[in-house]
C-alpha cells in the first residue's frame, strides 16, 4: 500500500510518471489510472488558485512583468478565443515533457479562463493522459517477452 501512496504523490507532479511507475510496479492499469488521475485532479484547484494569487501579487510587486504577460495574451486573443478550453485540454492530454496539470493551470490562469470550465478541461486532459500512459506502458511490457 505504501508503494501506491508513492505513486499518488508522484502523480501530483505529473500523472504520466505516477501511472507508469504503478504499472511497472505490478499494479493493474485500472488502479494505476484511477489513483494517478485522482491525485493529479486533486491538485488542479489549489494550483489554479495559487497562480491566480501570484498574478494578483504581481500586479503590485512586478507590474512590468505582469503587463508583459498580459500583452502577449492580448496579442493572441483570437487564437485563445478559438482554442481556449480545448487548448488547455490538449496541453494536458498530450503526453509530452512539460505538459501537465501544473502547466495547464498556469496557462488557464494566464489566459484568465473561467476557473470551473478550465478545471473540467484540465481534469479531462489528465484522464486522457493517464489512459494514454497506461496504454503505452502496457504495450511496452507486453513486448518485453519477445526480447528475452
Amino acid at each position: 500500500m505504501t508503494y501506491m501512496m508513492e505513486v499518488a504523490l508522484l502523480s501530483v507532479w505529473d500523472v504520466r510518471i505516477g501511472v507508469s511507475m504503478a504499472i511497472v510496479g505490478g499494479y493493474q492499469a485500472t488502479w494505476a489510472v484511477l489513483v494517478g488521475s485522482s491525485s493529479s485532479i486533486a491538485i488542479i484547484l489549489p494550483a489554479a488558485g495559487l497562480f491566480r494569487t501570484a498574478f494578483r501579487w504581481m500586479r503590485f510587486r512586478l507590474p512590468r512583468y505582469r503587463d508583459f504577460l498580459l500583452h502577449i495574451t492580448r496579442r493572441h486573443h483570437d487564437t485563445i478565443d478559438r482554442y481556449g478550453y480545448w487548448g488547455i485540454f490538449f496541453i494536458v492530454a498530450i503526453p509530452l515533457p512539460g505538459t501537465g496539470p501544473w502547466t495547464g493551470a498556469l496557462c488557464a490562469a494566464l489566459l484568465q479562463l473561467e476557473p470551473l470550465r478550465a478545471s473540467l478541461a484540465l481534469a479531462g486532459g489528465i484522464l486522457v493522459a493517464g489512459l494514454l500512459s497506461a496504454g503505452v506502458v502496457e504495450g511496452f511490457l507486453s513486448l518485453l517477452p519477445l526480447f528475452s
